[in-house]
């Protein structure tokens, strides 16, 4: 497996917006699937108006899933947050290629209708993301976890290694991450989005006490999700 030592190669859908301001990142980064929509819906108008409510519910329904609500993220070092809104599908003990140790896993799944923006789980430095190729199975299942195409954020934290990894499903094919190697998040900070409906995994230290359970629902940069000892040092130089 690799080990990444910086961010992967420049891709479109890895750059952040030329807009500081999160409101108006779906207008700049989605416009791929807004135009299109606009332009089925004039088409629809002047040519089939029998069509315009199913058109008008299409939209509404792609509208609901670029909502990015603001978050009153009560911050606290030793509490890891959820870095996605969804439902929790599995929690596990893994090997980290990155971090070279094990570390807890916990898997969320985003439905259509949840929001689809990612938040960092801790206060740390992001010190470098990994883009790995893969399929497009549906991304609830746990083939999806290991084997769709994924990138994944590490983040140097008080607490620990912490890595959140954003990961397409069956219909989200767009991963988007607005934060580069070196940059300081704060805890439930935004850090990228995904596109439509998929799974995202975070990875914390193996002495973490996870406090969800399989089946709970989880709100990003709101919901508890482990709790940890903050003096646990991450490593500063992993293995390559």
């Amino acid at each position: 497996m690799e080990h990444p030592t910086g961010d992967a190669a420049a891709r479109p859908e890895s750059t952040p917006s030329r807009l500081s301001n999160p409101r108006w990142r779906p207008a700049t980064e989605d416009r791929p699937v807004l135009l299109p929509l606009i332009a089925l819906g004039l088409a629809a108008v002047l040519v089939f108006p029998p069509a315009v409510p199913l058109v008008l519910l299409l939209a509404g329904a792609v509208a609901l899933t670029f909502r990015d609500p603001e978050r009153a993220v009560v911050r606290r070092p030793g509490v890891a947050l959820a870095p996605a809104d969804g439902r929790v599908i599995h929690v596990d003990r893994v090997w980290d290629a990155y971090w070279q140790t094990e570390l807890v896993e916990v898997g969320v799944f985003l439905a259509l209708w949840d929001v689809h923006v990612q938040r960092s789980p801790l206060g740390g430095e992001v010190v470098a993301r990994h883009r790995r190729a893969g399929d497009y199975r549906p991304a609830m299942s746990r083939a999806a976890t290991h084997g769709n195409n994924q990138l994944a954020t590490y983040l140097r934290t008080a607490a620990g290694p912490c890595v959140v990894t954003q990961i397409s499903g069956l219909l989200a094919r767009r991963i988007v991450s607005w934060v580069p190697p070196g940059t300081r998040l704060t805890q439930g900070e935004r850090l990228g989005t995904i596109r439509f409906g998929s799974q995202v995994t975070l990875r914390l230290p193996a002495t973490a006490t996870v406090v969800v359970d399989v089946g709970d629902r989880v709100r990003a940069g709101l919901t508890p999700v482990a709790e940890l000892e903050v003096e646990a040092p991450a490593p500063r130089f992993p293995a390559t």
